[in-house]
This record gives structure tokens, C-alpha cells and sequence, in this order.
């Protein structure tokens, strides 16, 4: 029997261990220039690897052979079984099924994050200390990687301008590279706070002083990079959480005010004077500015995304149960009507995410896929706040204020940007959704503690899953390696080449890139660029398939048509474009190019009225009509 314990310490010793690891030392940093995004599918698939770990290790030391004795789930936690359920059925609804099933996946990825964490801290309470100690370890280094690069981009007089502070909130380059943008990356810096925070007020002298260093180095790079998604989610957060303190304070009829809350404000307003004085303008107003703009809905950035968000409301209420399948937004948008946003967006630039995760998980998973999700993340929240005012000791209702400070924030944030989208962010949510859950075991009427089946079928399909998931990512992987080696030979038309990476790249786990282009695009303008008209066809026909809304694949495939001789097909081709996108200027004058060869010359006179015309094309299509004595 003794024995039998000491396995069951070494089961749990090794779990927090990986947690460690996995959480300190490997998601926040693992990041490789092979690939498009830098950090988007390398990390998952150390997720996968983590958990497959994790799982081995449970059933490994359990002397019944199952997970029954060690993974135990309250009852409201089959919400977020359910919201998985959901995006599981959304792969059905899905025109691309490869993003669809992605996503499916990481969201499994995600419950058994959420499981297993949850799991760690009812068998180990000082987990969370242990872990806020690396965590912290891992915040210093992520700031001071921060700064540093800030203080490299100030050039040689290393003086903070504000022409500077400009240059580093537009940056999405070095900077931010290891967590893929600005956004991600002060999200990330918000996201360490709680472990500094837990550091400073629970731990030794050495860790108040680690904890407050750190602290220092990621409000300092905060407050610079002035993301304003996170400045509104930290904002909201604290008055949050201000009033539901004063409310405590009534209730408990306490009227004496705890000093050291004061601690944080101190320490923010001191790192404001220290960056003050080194810059040589008024930094405290210029940052005052752009906070207020943080709130301004007539801001041109906040009106376009309004504009984006009632196009995802239509698109939406015709998918409206299941929604149009994991990572299918970016795809089916424009089949709503993209009138009201502005072109560039849909021809220079790409809009992959909506930048509100509701509306996000709305439109892809559907009202059910929202309504089991968030009723899972408010209950959570609604459990925190409940048990804040029962009788309990301080360090726990401290930890539920620090549990009540990042998801308030987090859900803030989230509404103007995708950290549902990045892996290490969808990690520290599981494990912060996991701890809160923990601390409100016993609170409300659906927590009684249910047990994960024992069979060894139902271990069997997680652990099945799990590998399925690797395999996927590291496909993934691969393919974004072939395609940016595309992109490059791309760069030099070197078509031949293209053609032989996308090749390699193109598998049923990858079908687009992060910009939402089809690969099969890339190969079928190369072919179309060598002459190969027919072959170009085939590639953007199958291109079509996995992105039928995307303006440069109908283009191209009614160019391809119109070269091969094919004119009716290109005219369809065009008219489809022309649905979706009326302003592609390209596409009406090729569309009226392909009615003069066609010999619907009605047609083409009639496009000329377009006011989208480009005027030289258009002048030029006017002279060749007078040429062939057609009167305009």
C-alpha cells in the first residue's frame, strides 16, 4: 500500500514537472523562422506532445489501468465537452474541412488542458505556487526581450520619441516575432501578470524582489506598445474588480482599507515618472491621448471593425446553429456582401479573423458552439465572484481576485482581437479557467464531481485524438515550410519551382495559407504564367473549392479561361467575382474585354458606365471599340 502511494506522489511529481516545463519553457519561447507564422503550429504541436505526456503519465502510475482514480470534472464542466461536441458537428457545415478540423482539434486540445490542470492543483494545492515561480522566471525574459528590442529600434540616441512610440505600435516585426504581432504580444505580457502578482504577495523576499522586476518590465513594455485591446481589458478589469471590493467591504461591514492594495498603483505611477523622464516630450499626456482613443468608436480602426462585425452578424444568421465551421470565417465573409469595407481589405490585405472572438466563435460554431462556451467561461466567473464573499483565508480570496482580474480582462480584450487563434494564449486560458475552477469547487448547484469514464475505449479515442492531433500539426508545419519556400521563388518567378513546393505543401491537413489564400492558387498562376492554361484551370478550380469566395482565385480562373479561348467561362467567372467583390476594377475590365471577344459587344459598352472603371483601361477599351468603328 505504501508503495502504491509513492507511485501516486511520483505521478503527480512528474505531471507538475511537464507543467513546468511545458508551461515556463516551452510554449512562451518555442518559435522557428521555417515557417509562415512563426509560432502558430509548432507550438501546437508541442501542445499535443505535452498532453499526449500528461495522459501517459496518469495512466501509466494508475494500478487500475484507467483514469478513474486520477481525472475527476465537475458537472458545469460538461459545457465545454459540449462546445467541443459542437465544433466537432461544425466540420460538416465547413466548405474548407482541413481548417475546420484544425480547429476541432484545438479545441479537444483545449479540454484537456482544461482537464488535466484542473486535475493537477486538486492533488497538488501548491502547484500553482511552483508554476507562478516559473511563469514569473519566464515573464522577466519575455519583458526584457521586450524592452530590449524597443531599445534597439530607438536608434543611437536612445531617446524615446513619439515618433518612436508610433513606430513600435504599428511594428509587427522583430519585436513581436516570437508571439507573431504587437497584440499577441502585449496580451501575452498582460497574461504573466497574475503569476508576478501571486509571486510578490506570497512568496519569499528574493521572489517579491523577481516578482517586482518583472512587474516593472512588463507594465514598462505595456504601457510603450500601447495595445489598446489590453489597455481597455486591464482598465475594465480593475474598476471590475474596485467595485466588487468596496461591495465587500460593505457587506463584511469592514471600513478599514487594506494598504498594501495600494502596492500595484504605486509601482505603475513610479514606472510613469521614470519613463517620463526620459522622454523629451510630455509622455504622460501622449499616453493619456491614446488611452482616451482606446474607448473612441469614431476611431477609423474601431469603425471598419464595426463594419466587419455586422458583416459577421449577417453571415451568422444564415449559419445560424452550427455556424460555417472552425476557421471558415475568413472564407464564407464575403459571401454575406462586403459592400461597406473598404477594398483594400479584401484586395491588398486579408481579413483572416473578425478581431472579436464572440462574434468569431458565433459565426463558426454556431449559437450552440457560443452558448455552451460562454455560459462555461461566465459560470466560472459567476463562481469567482459568489465565493469572494464567503468565509474563507486570505491567500485564496486573493487568488480569486487575481482569477477575477485575467478573465475579466482576457474577455475585454478579446472583444477587439484573436487571442483564441494563438496557442500560448489558449493554454495560460485553460490553465487560469482550470485553477478558478478549483477554487470554487463546492460553489453553486452544478459542481458535483463527476468521473472521466474508465473504460479503455474512452481512454483510448483521448489518447487516439491526441496523436491525430500531432500528426495534423506537424503536416501543418510542413506545409507552411514548403509554401514560404513557394512564396520565395514566388518573389523571383521562378514558376517551375513554385509549382514543386506547393506540391510538397499541399496535403488534406493544409490546403491554405495564413492569408487565407488556397494553395493551389499559387501553383495555378505559375502554370498560368508559364503558359499552361489548362493546368492552371485544374489548380485554381480545386483552389476554388477549399476558398470559393476568394477574389484573386476567381480572377485568375476567368484570366485562365479567357487565354485558353474559353470566354464563356471566364464571363461566369468574372460575373461571380463581380458579386462579391463590385469594386475589383480588374475584374470588370476583363469581364468587358471577354464580352468583345465574345461578341457581346452590348454587354461590354454597358460595363463602361462602371464607376469602378479603372479610367486607363477603360480609355483603352474605348479606342480599340472606335477602332473596329464601334461608337461609344
Amino acid at each position: 500500500m505504501i508503495n502504491y502511494f509513492n507511485k501516486i506522489d511520483k505521478d503527480q511529481k512528474m505531471g507538475e514537472i511537464l507543467g513546468i516545463v511545458f508551461l515556463c519553457a516551452v510554449i512562451p519561447f518555442l518559435y522557428t523562422n521555417y515557417t509562415i507564422d512563426p509560432v502558430l503550429h509548432p507550438r501546437f504541436v508541442a501542445w499535443t506532445i505535452f498532453l499526449i505526456g500528461s495522459i501517459s503519465i496518469y495512466f501509466k502510475f494508475n494500478r487500475s489501468d484507467s483514469l478513474n482514480d486520477t481525472l475527476d470534472i465537475q458537472k458545469y464542466h460538461l459545457l465545454l465537452v459540449g462546445f467541443v461536441i459542437i465544433s466537432l458537428l461544425s466540420i460538416f457545415k465547413a466548405v474548407n474541412v482541413s481548417e475546420a478540423a484544425f480547429d476541432f482539434l484545438k479545441n479537444f486540445c483545449f479540454l484537456i488542458s482544461f482537464i488535466i490542470f484542473f486535475n493537477l492543483f486538486r492533488n497538488h494545492r501548491r502547484a500553482f505556487d511552483n508554476i507562478s515561480v516559473g511563469m514569473t522566471l519566464a515573464g522577466l525574459i519575455t519583458g526584457v526581450i521586450t524592452i530590449v528590442a524597443i531599445i534597439n529600434s530607438l536608434g543611437e540616441s536612445y531617446i524615446i520619441t513619439s515618433d518612436v512610440l508610433d513606430a513600435l505600435q504599428k511594428q509587427t516585426g522583430g519585436i513581436v516575432g516570437f508571439m507573431a504581432n504587437k497584440n499577441q504580444l502585449s496580451i501575452a505580457l498582460f497574461l504573466f501578470l497574475p503569476f508576478c502578482i501571486h509571486l510578490v504577495f506570497k512568496q519569499s523576499i528574493l521572489s517579491k524582489v523577481i516578482g517586482i522586476v518583472t512587474i516593472t518590465s512588463l507594465v514598462v513594455s505595456l504601457i510603450i506598445l500601447h495595445s489598446r485591446s489590453v489597455i481597455m481589458g486591464i482598465s475594465v478589469s480593475i474598476f471590475c474588480i474596485s467595485v466588487l471590493y468596496v461591495i465587500y467591504l460593505y457587506k463584511s461591514k469592514k471600513y478599514s482599507f487594506n494598504v498594501s492594495l495600494i502596492l500595484p498603483f504605486i509601482l505603475i505611477i513610479g514606472i510613469v515618472i521614470i519613463v517620463e523622464w526620459f522622454t523629451p516630450y510630455n509622455f504622460i499626456t501622449t499616453f493619456m491621448d491614446k488611452f482616451r482613443t482606446s474607448f473612441d468608436i469614431h476611431d477609423s480602426t474601431a469603425e471598419i471593425r464595426l463594419k466587419i462585425w455586422k458583416e459577421s452578424i449577417e453571415l451568422f444568421a444564415q449559419h445560424i446553429f452550427l455556424g460555417v465551421g472552425g476557421g471558415n470565417w475568413k472564407i464564407m465573409l464575403p459571401s454575406v456582401g462586403i459592400e461597406s469595407i473598404p477594398a483594400d481589405y479584401f484586395n491588398s490585405i486579408f481579413i483572416q479573423r473578425p478581431h472579436n472572438d464572440p462574434i468569431w466563435i458565433l459565426c463558426e460554431n454556431g449559437l450552440f458552439g457560443f452558448l455552451t462556451f460562454y455560459t462555461f467561461y461566465g459560470y466560472i466567473i459567476y463562481n469567482l465572484i459568489n465565493s469572494y464573499f464567503h468565509s474563507m483565508n486570505t491567500n485564496t480570496r486573493f487568488d480569486i481576485i487575481l482569477m477575477l482580474f485575467v478573465l475579466i480582462g482576457y474577455l475585454v480584450l478579446s472583444l477587439f482581437t484573436f487571442p483564441k487563434e494563438r496557442i500560448f494564449h489558449q493554454v495560460l486560458l485553460s490553465f487560469f479557467l482550470a485553477y478558478s475552477s478549483y477554487l470554487t469547487i463546492g460553489q453553486g448547484k452544478f459542481n458535483q464531481t463527476l468521473k472521466v469514464p474508465s473504460e479503455t475505449f474512452v481512454i483510448s479515442i483521448i489518447i487516439f485524438t491526441l496523436v491525430v492531433s500531432s500528426v495534423f500539426g506537424a503536416y501543418r508545419v510542413r506545409g507552411e515550410y514548403f509554401t514560404k519556400m513557394a512564396l520565395y521563388h514566388r518573389g523571383n518567378q521562378n514558376w517551375n519551382q513554385v509549382i514543386t513546393e506547393i506540391n510538397k505543401a499541399y496535403t488534406p491537413f493544409y490546403t491554405l495559407d495564413q492569408t487565407a489564400i488556397p494553395l493551389k492558387f499559387y501553383s495555378g498562376v505559375a502554370s498560368y504564367s508559364l503558359g499552361n492554361y489548362s493546368i492552371a484551370i485544374d489548380d485554381l478550380k480545386i483552389a476554388k473549392e477549399k476558398s470559393p469566395y476568394n477574389v484573386h482565385v476567381l480572377n485568375n480562373l476567368g484570366s485562365s479561361y479567357f487565354n485558353s479561348g474559353q470566354y464563356i467561362q471566364a464571363i461566369e467567372s468574372y460575373k461571380e467575382l463581380l458579386t462579391y467583390y463590385p469594386w475589383f476594377s480588374e475584374a470588370i475590365a476583363n469581364l468587358t474585354v471577354a464580352y468583345i471577344k465574345s461578341g457581346q459587344i452590348e454587354e461590354a459598352v454597358k460595363l463602361l458606365d462602371n464607376e469602378s472603371f479603372n479610367i486607363e483601361r477603360k480609355n483603352e477599351i474605348i479606342s480599340y471599340l472606335k477602332s473596329i468603328n464601334i461608337e461609344i
